[in-house]
């Protein structure tokens, strides 16, 4: 393999040896961009000096955006008192770090036209995922409930890109998974990469911050025995809220194998209980529940 071609240290363990690294890289490159809006919106919630008026008047230049992002505000998720009825409502009610995860949110669900079985499963385990992920850093009593219900929904970004840009090869992956072979272990063997892969890449080139992209390309990493900083503790409320959300029944398919071992491990780790899990459980389903197709 040539120079140019090599992998990068940090994503060797990520890649079969025989796979030439600019080809995929290539392929990324090649995907579409962030939508313009969306990216300007999501690089304005990050300055400082941003105002909620700059916020109502960008995204009021896209009305599909626009309306789904009510739509979310509107949810059972994030609705406080009354019906939010404009953008500027919708940023002064709920604040720019949740708009950035409700933009997010919009923006994935654009990005398949087609929406079958296969994308409807991939798409109601990222939804879960995040309602899971608010859930758990709420229960623990973390600052950061927000930032890991946006990487709850990014974390299985790599699935939703994949099924996008090849949907006939993706397909197969999935009918292996259904003998109980784990999403990744069937991407690996079928391209010699997996989705956290090209979600972490994806992610880079939609210039989400690194953070963001660690935490999507090490969400099925083993599990740690203890949380060393705070981006592996983040990695590891996702990975919960990953567990919970299959055990609730999203994102697999008939015959995957079941996360008891990893539910239990993450219970150990941030040494939650049985109750506790159980009241993860119900809570993340019944706001599931709650919020119908406003994901859909």
């Amino acid at each position: 393999m040539s120079e140019s071609s090599a992998i990068p240290e940090e994503f060797k363990n990520h890649v079969s040896p025989e796979k030439d690294w600019k080809e995929i890289v290539a392929w990324v490159g090649d995907l579409p961009p962030l939508p313009h809006v969306a990216a300007q919106a999501l690089s304005l919630i990050e300055d400082p000096d941003t105002t909620a008026g700059q916020l109502t008047e960008l995204l009021g230049g896209d009305t599909a955006l626009a309306a789904r992002v009510l739509k979310i505000a509107n949810s059972a998720m994030f609705s406080r008192q009354r019906e939010i009825t404009t953008i500027n409502q919708a940023i002064m009610t709920i604040g720019f770090k949740t708009l950035k995860g409700i933009i997010v949110a919009a923006t994935l669900r654009q990005l398949n036209r087609k929406f079958g079985p296969i994308e409807k499963m991939i798409w109601e385990n990222s939804a879960c995922t995040a309602i899971a992920c608010r859930r758990v850093a709420t229960l623990l009593k973390k600052p950061y409930v927000e930032e890991v219900f946006l990487l709850g929904l990014l974390h299985d970004l790599g699935k939703l890109v994949l099924m996008r840009q090849i949907p006939t090869e993706y397909a197969n992956v999935v009918k292996v998974t259904e003998s109980g072979v784990p999403f990744n272990e069937a991407e690996q063997e079928e391209f010699g990469f997996a989705h956290p892969l090209i979600g972490a890449l994806v992610a880079k080139k939609w210039n989400f911050s690194l953070e963001t992209c660690q935490v999507i390309l090490h969400h099925h990493d083993p599990i740690v025995e203890s949380i060393g900083d705070e981006l592996q503790e983040k990695t590891a409320v996702v990975q919960l809220a990953d567990a919970i959300a299959h055990e609730l029944g999203f994102g697999h398919t008939e015959g995957y194998p079941e996360m008891t071992d990893s539910l239990a491990k993450l219970s150990k780790l941030f040494d939650l209980k049985e109750g506790d899990i159980d009241q993860l459980k119900e809570s993340t389903s019944e706001m599931f529940q709650e919020m119908g197709n406003v994901f859909m």
